[in-house]
């Protein structure tokens, strides 16, 4: 079974601290997200990276693509990382993606102490992979080559892979305070993921309760309310420290903006109609 590895962005320029508690939350997270699909999973860390290993790995993609945090991952292969043994281990990784008049490009990146730089390992498994597949006529490409094949090296390990799948990106949930988010239209579903991507904790007010279902697969357990005349109280009431609308620009030049008593979000305001419709059809896949 391949091993996932995982990458974030933001967290990693936390201060040491709150790094700690923000990946703490995203283990969390990604543990609580795999016990609800009934996936038991195996979770490791190593600085500025997360391991996932399941019974199901096609099953822990689906859920890590839906994981606000994971900024992206990839299914690996490990081999030792002495620079003997990981030269044939990529050529063996190799050879089921190679083909006939390939370009390639080696991606290393390390970690840990060695003793060989990113550059020598370039160099040497690049020659390695020569070699081996010289009938099949494969040349190296560093811009925009047909195989990628990237090896991290970290401490004792390697990871070998040829794929890099994109996450929702973001912060872990929970991580900030919770707001109040209105949804008036599958505008609503756009606003709502935005604030879920800034790690806001979100709680719902509709008129229409399936308007949200498609947030479930980002956000189990989603909670909302009815509307109620005055949003502010209803915030309050429920211990919310803002409000999320999901009016655009344009709208809100011609309404004016609300006010009151507590912060209000309008995360649609920066973006354009067609990029918020390609946003309600990623959250709908």
């Amino acid at each position: 079974m391949p091993t996932l590895l995982i990458r974030y962005g933001e967290i990693g320029l936390k201060s040491p601290s709150v790094r700690r508690r923000f990946e703490q939350q995203l283990v969390r997270d990604i543990r609580t997200r795999h016990a609800q699909a009934n996936t038991p999973c195996i979770i490791s860390q190593a600085r500025g990276r997360l391991f996932v290993d399941s019974d199901d790995w096609r099953r822990s993609c689906e859920i890590l693509s839906r994981t606000f945090g994971v900024v992206s991952f990839s299914p690996t292969t490990q081999a030792p990382s002495d620079l003997p043994s990981l030269t044939e281990a990529v050529l063996e990784f190799s050879g089921p993606v190679m083909f006939k008049n390939a370009t390639f490009a080696v991606r290393p990146r390390r970690s840990g102490n060695h003793t060989y730089t990113s550059q020598d390992m370039a160099e040497k498994l690049g020659e390695a992979l020569l070699q081996r597949f010289s009938h099949l006529n494969i040349r190296v490409a560093l811009d925009d080559p047909d195989l990628e094949i990237s090896v991290e090296v970290r401490d004792s390990v390697a990871y070998m892979f040829t794929s890099v799948l994109p996450g929702p990106g973001g912060m872990p949930l929970s991580t900030q305070g919770k707001v109040l988010s209105v949804v008036d239209s599958e505008r609503g579903l756009a606003s709502t993921w935005l604030m879920m991507k800034r790690g806001c904790s979100v709680l719902g007010m509709t008129h229409d309760p399936s308007l949200m279902q498609p947030l479930d697969a980002w956000y189990p357990n989603l909670n909302s309310i009815s509307p109620e005349e005055d949003i502010f109280e209803a915030a309050r009431k429920n211990e919310c420290i803002g409000i999320a609308l999901e009016l655009s620009l344009e709208e809100i030049g011609r309404k004016g903006a609300t006010k009151g008593d507590l912060p209000v979000f309008y995360p649609l305001v920066g973006m354009s109609e067609e990029e918020t419709k390609g946003l309600i059809v990623r959250i709908r896949t």
